[in-house]
């Protein structure tokens, strides 16, 4: 069984590889010409924390996150729809848990 570290830090590289898939900017994180691989670790961390404490997390509060960092709802940069895969996938990760 891994360590609660070891568990903290695969959920929050996962939900960075969700963020960076969905990439709200276009600033291809980890690409040679493109943004470092962990532009959205800072949104990442925090969204982590949800899912760690709630094993879900919501627009509301996705959007929470992105307003306090970029000044806007993420809901408004990608579309709900787009949120909603973002948040199936987030919730997906729960039940997988290394």
């Amino acid at each position: 069984m891994q360590s609660s570290r070891d568990s903290w830090k695969w959920l929050n590289a996962e939900v960075l590889r969700f963020l960076s898939e969905l990439d709200p900017y276009g600033l291809t994180p980890g690409a040679p010409d493109g943004a470092p691989f962990d532009e959205y670790d800072t949104e990442a961390i925090p969204i982590a924390s949800i899912l760690q404490r709630d094993g879900t997390v919501t627009a509301e509060q996705i959007d929470a996150v992105w307003q306090k960092w970029f000044g806007e709802p993420l809901t408004a940069v990608v579309g709900s729809e787009n949120v909603d895969k973002l948040i199936a996938e987030l919730t997906s990760l729960s039940g997988r848990r290394h």
